[in-house]
């Protein structure tokens, strides 16, 4: 280990790759400030901050190494998850200053031995009726001896030459009728015969159909056994992973009544005391802290304004599956619309100050009555910022709203993203649908609704992209004249986890029971992938998809079991249907 190598991903030091000896540089400052030791350009990577971030060698463990955000604007994200102060660093992270700022990959080389990264037919029945052979007519004798002429002949007495043609005449009519006998003989022959053949072939095709027709019964039993039968995790993963995309997004809050962004209001981090000193708010190196009112009701909130440098909004990796072919996707609704969630607060916004108003309505810091100092206060964790209530009500129409800055989708082994929108967001269970546009059909899950006969016990397979689950990169070479620069992208490849329905949170509001869970309806599972697999499809053995994975629960630090909730398929079931809902 004799250096620290810095691989640029994209910004304006995209495919550039700086060296740092570690005889010389103990610590890296990153930012736009002349004098940082990775310079940013400050015009077109105006997302990272003068000093925004620092990369420091442990001199407790010269192999291990941390990075800090120096309490930047735009947060600093380690593998697609912000970062609040110090988080530990190894080959192989991937650091982006902002959301949707410039990139780089950490190394060091050459790697020590412990910079591993944790893992992630018909029948013709047509008979000729029988009997078609003409019948012969047999004339009748017109006499004893037709045709032969009498000679008369002296009474009592007859000639030698007439009997010698009597017995010529009667040998020949033996012969005509032995003739006929035997023609007649062989007609009836020919009729028995066709009977024969006809019952024959009646019998052979009743029997060859009850052979047909036993046949496609077992067929359709075979079919039905092997539809029904148990799929294995490596079965389901083949016929499904391509219908799994990954997201990458990015929003921000606006004012609807103004059309202007919603900043979180900060106050510069001092007070002055009773004899005139300007003294810290809070004890630390932070520049700003942040402020937060009661409103009538005692609940508190962030205070919005719609000027300032600390914005609201967020962004990130997720996981989501195509469900129809023509390119709607189920994903969780924290996910495609981070404005209808628990708002995850940036590191510097806590803790914070009160605002309080004064009785002739003006806002001033809420101050501690004998020394003067602002009153603190952590945070109001489960705000959501589309149910602000700052900016007042009319009716139904909603103060703010969130606007994406963007939402991508890529397929598996696809380098090249595909622009989504919001097509429809639920308001009863964490699921949203997105709507992408390509012009020919896409890969589909199949959909399997069992919310009435699922049990605890049952396998399941999640599949999705979770952030601990190293990145894969390929490079995109130009090949437009006007732009030759090659591209380092993300190439999407979804993990799949395995376990099983723990319990199921099915809640009977409503009845006399009226009965509900803190997660409210919910399959609680035994499989565990993480953050970033939030939107994945969960599929029971079957292949079928019947919930989504969204929330992860530990109690006790990490050494303690934690579980993990997916939304039954049901509640996105009704975002694809124009069907009255509950």
């Amino acid at each position: 280990m004799e250096r620290i190598v810095l691989r640029h991903l994209s910004g304006s030091k995209a495919n550039q790759v700086e060296e740092f000896p570690l005889a010389h540089f103990k610590d890296l400052v990153a930012g736009r400030d002349p004098s940082a030791t990775v310079k940013y350009d400050p015009d077109r990577d105006d997302l990272v901050g003068r000093q925004h971030a620092k990369i420091a060698q442990d001199p407790a463990d010269p192999t291990q190494f941390t990075i800090t955000d120096l309490n930047s604007r735009n947060g600093t994200y380690l593998n697609k998850q912000r970062i609040v102060g110090t988080a530990r660093l190894v080959p192989g992270d991937v650091v982006q200053f902002g959301a949707g700022g410039p990139e780089f990959q950490f190394d060091l080389e050459p790697r020590p031995n412990n910079s591993l990264r944790p893992t992630r037919t018909a029948i013709d029945g047509s008979i000729p009726a029988p009997g078609g052979a003409p019948a012969t007519r047999v004339p009748g004798p017109g006499g004893p001896f037709p045709g032969i002429p009498v000679t008369a002949t002296p009474q009592g007495q007859v000639g030698k030459a007439t009997v010698e043609r009597m017995i010529a005449q009667t040998k020949s009519d033996s012969r005509k009728w032995m003739v006929l006998g035997g023609v007649a003989l062989i007609f009836v022959v020919l009729i028995v015969a066709a009977a024969a053949g006809y019952w024959f072939l009646k019998s052979k095709q009743e029997i060859s159909g009850n052979i047909t027709d036993a046949e496609r019964r077992r067929t359709e039993e075979a079919e039905s056994s092997k539809k029904n039968a148990p799929m294995t995790a490596g079965q389901i993963v083949e016929k499904n992973k391509n219908s799994v995309v990954y997201i990458d997004v990015s929003w921000k809050l606006v004012n609807t009544q103004t059309g202007r962004q919603v900043y979180h209001f900060y106050v510069p981090n001092r007070w002055k005391d009773k004899d005139g000193v300007y003294r810290k708010i809070i004890n630390d190196g932070r520049a700003e802290v942040a402020t937060y009112i009661v409103l009538n009701d005692g609940t508190y909130e962030p205070a919005l304004t719609d000027t300032g440098t600390h914005a609201i909004g967020g962004g990130g990796g997720g996981s989501g599956f195509t469900v129809t072919s023509d390119g709607f996707i189920l994903t969780a609704r924290h996910v495609g619309a981070g404005w209808k969630t628990r708002y995850q607060y940036p590191g510097d916004a806590y803790p914070g100050v009160l605002w309080a108003q004064t009785p002739d309505g003006q806002w001033t810091l809420k101050a501690n009555g004998d020394t003067g100092m602002p009153v603190t206060y952590q945070i109001p964790e489960n705000w959501v910022p589309s149910e602000t209530r700052q900016f007042g009500r009319n009716g139904l129409r909603y103060p703010v709203e969130g606007k994406h800055e963007y939402i991508n989708v890529t397929f598996p082994g696809n380098k090249t993203s595909i622009p989504a929108k919001v097509a429809r967001v639920s308001d009863r269970h964490d699921v949203a649908m997105l709507k992408i546009d390509v012009p020919e059909a896409v890969p589909k899950v199949d959909i399997h609704d069992n919310y009435d006969t699922i049990k605890a016990g049952d396998n399941i397979t999640v599949l999705g992209y979770p952030a601990v689950s190293p990145v894969v990169y390929g490079t995109v070479t130009s090949q437009d004249v006007f732009n030759r620069e090659s591209q380092l992208k993300m190439v999407p490849d979804p993990s799949v986890t395995t376990g099983n329905i723990g319990r199921i949170l099915r809640g009977t509001e409503g009845t006399k029971e009226d009965v509900t869970s803190s997660f409210g309806d919910a399959y609680q599972v035994t499989a565990n992938p993480g953050a970033g697999n939030s939107g994945g499809p969960v599929f029971d053995d079957r292949g079928g998809v019947i919930g989504i994975y969204y929330a992860g629960r530990s109690l006790g630090g990490a050494t303690a079991g934690q579980v993990s909730f997916a939304v039954p398929i049901k509640f996105a079931k009704e975002l694809m249907s124009t069907a009255p809902q509950p």
